[in-house]
């Protein structure tokens, strides 16, 4: 039985075995992503509406921390004058104070509801010796009565520190928390208790706000708000749960719980409040067994979505299989026409590959064609390098004639013991032949600077005082490197010609090699310069590789000829300004004498 469901499984169809991989590989981790879903979400979940109600507590927290650090700051700076019989208030926003008279203290209640927010009344209780009689309801005077009171109690015991505690709105049955602290004057002497009161809503209502049971109490002791009924002993046994930090589920009023809280602590203070939220979980699991359902009906829509997706999907592969095989089969037939054989125009892999079984068709013509387009372009590259390189030997005049003028004058002047015709003649005839002898063969460095001492020889017995020149190098190091050949004359024509050729006197001409990791040459001479438009001409002519100059050996071919023997990273910088000179670099491979390349 085995061997025979083996054997059918091995001749299965393509198409069949697609539908059995997906059927294995879709819908059975389908059935165990969504039962792993629906469990991680409803701990998600959970776990989120235990983060939520915390977050919310501790927006509560920050807004009614915010507002109790107004009302300590307003009790330190407060104090009362008892020559002038007045209270001073810091100006808000301004190094001063304002003075209000006790007796219209209700100005003072005003101007502190504007300025201080969520506060909302202020009383001041005084020694019966520190005022003169008290006609109004924001100004008491410390009876015997008030002086039994715990916050009375508790302010005293601690002065100079603010005491917190709650107070009963008679008009409202609100509570309020509320600040107390020693008044004192100028002269820092006990003149009374001040009381600021903050606005009952900004603790009832947060509270009363809040799901499940919540209520809010100070030192841990005594109820402040709460939005169901508390008794003593259930408050007794939230502190004791709190206390050995059971929070995350216990039982409440026959429920499994856990709580949330969150401590005030006013600035300066030893009091402190505390919220504490009890939530029972089946109000959480009944939210999060709907929202954790929901999620599952988009997964059966899917696994709907795609069955229907995959059946289309094998249906439409099988198709572009067989025309797949169509296709081949022609080929082996010899018959190359493929266009007709159903595969379409889909770019998929099955496209890929009838498009490289066409490749491998007219594989042989594309490898020809392709070798005889790279041979072109070899050709053509070689062409504009001997293009460039022969500008060096263009000359409109016969050689060998200009050589035996030159010798019959340095004879002349030989014979009539002219010294600087016969030395120009000898330099001229050597700057000659060497324009004869450079082609595309490396010289030595010292070969070069031969030729442009020459030529900087010549110019001096024209120029005379008008331009100096310097040749700066390492005549040891220039027998040991290499270089293309007639590279710095061009540059030190143009200074003398277009730059210097016009100036009376301190013309200047200074070329420096150097020989470090690289060739580097500088030519800089403080003629007229260029405009940048003129400078911008000649940096495109001198990377215009399409349009070779073919007439005269200049600085644009110099660029060309070292860029295609030696790489782009090489070549020619030229920096000008009109009025300030020019500055050439050129930058060339150093190349040891016996590594000539």
């Amino acid at each position: 039985m085995f061997r025979k469901i083996t054997e059918k499984f091995r001749n299965l169809k393509l198409r069949q075995r697609m539908l059995l991989v997906y059927a294995i590989g879709c819908f059975l981790p389908l059935l165990f992503v969504t039962f792993f879903m629906f469990n991680s979400s409803r701990n998600s979940l959970s776990e989120m509406q235990i983060n939520n109600e915390k977050a919310k507590l501790e927006d509560g927290q920050e807004k009614i921390e915010s507002d109790m650090h107004l009302a300590v700051e307003l009790s330190e700076r407060i104090y009362f004058d008892p020559l002038e019989q007045m209270i001073g208030v810091p100006v808000v926003g301004k190094n001063e104070d304002r003075l209000f008279d006790y007796r219209s203290f209700n100005k003072l209640v005003d101007y502190v509801r504007e300025y201080y927010g969520n506060i909302s009344s202020i009383c001041v209780y005084v020694y019966p010796e520190t005022v003169d009689h008290v006609d109004n309801k924001y100004f008491r005077l410390i009876t015997d009565t008030i002086r039994e009171k715990n916050w009375y109690l508790n302010t005293m015991s601690h002065p100079g520190i603010p005491s917190w505690s709650y107070l009963t709105d008679l008009g409202t049955g609100r509570r309020s928390i509320r600040l107390t602290r020693v008044l004192y004057t100028r002269e820092y002497e006990e003149a009374g208790i001040i009381s600021i009161s903050l606005d009952s809503a900004l603790t009832y209502d947060f509270v009363a706000g809040l799901d499940g049971f919540a209520f809010m109490t100070l030192n841990t002791r005594e109820l402040v708000h709460t939005n169901f009924d508390l008794t003593e002993d259930e408050m007794s046994y939230i502190s004791r749960i709190m206390e050995e930090k059971k929070t995350e589920r216990f039982d409440f009023r026959d429920q499994s719980c856990f709580l949330s809280s969150v401590r005030i602590t006013p600035r300066y203070s030893e009091d402190y409040y505390d919220i504490i939220v009890i939530r029972p979980y089946d109000e959480i699991d009944s939210t999060i067994r709907g929202t954790a359902a929901r999620t599952i009906i988009p997964l059966l829509g899917g696994a709907l979505v795609m069955t229907i997706a995959i059946i289309w999907l094998n249906s439409w592969f099988s198709r572009r299989i067989h025309a797949l095989g169509t296709a081949m089969h022609k080929v082996v037939e010899k018959d190359y026409d493929t266009a007709e054989t159903g595969i379409g125009d889909t770019k998929d892999e099955i496209y890929d590959l009838y498009t490289d079984m066409n490749k491998m068709v007219q594989n042989m013509q594309s490898l020809t064609e392709a070798a005889a387009e790279e041979r072109v372009q070899k050709e053509q590259l070689y062409s504009r390098q001997k293009d460039v390189e022969f500008k060096m030997l263009a000359t409109q005049i016969n050689p060998h004639f200009l050589y035996n003028t030159l010798e019959n004058i340095r004879m002349l002047a030989m014979i009539n013991k002219e010294k600087e015709i016969e030395d120009i003649s000898v330099r001229l005839t050597r700057l000659l032949r060497s324009s004869l002898e450079a082609g595309s063969e490396l010289k030595t460095l010292a070969w070069e600077m031969d030729k442009v001492d020459c030529y900087l020889k010549i110019q001096e017995y024209r120029f005379g005082d008008r331009i100096t020149a310097t040749l700066s190098y390492d005549p040891e190091k220039a027998e040991r490197y290499m270089i293309m050949p007639l590279v710095i004359q061009p540059f030190v024509e143009n200074a003398y010609v277009h730059a210097m050729e016009d100036m009376d006197e301190g013309g200047r001409i200074d070329i420096k090699v150097e020989t470090g990791s690289i060739l580097r040459i500088l030519i800089e001479d403080n003629g007229n310069g260029m405009s940048n438009e003129d400078l911008e001409k000649i940096q495109h002519s001198m990377n215009d590789f399409e349009n070779l100059d073919r007439t005269h050996i200049g600085v644009v071919n110099v660029n060309q000829r070292i860029k295609l023997r030696f790489g782009e990273q090489f070549g020619v910088t030229i920096q000008s300004s009109e009025g300030t000179g020019t500055q050439v670099e050129i930058l060339m491979p150093l190349i040891p004498v016996d590594n000539e390349s």
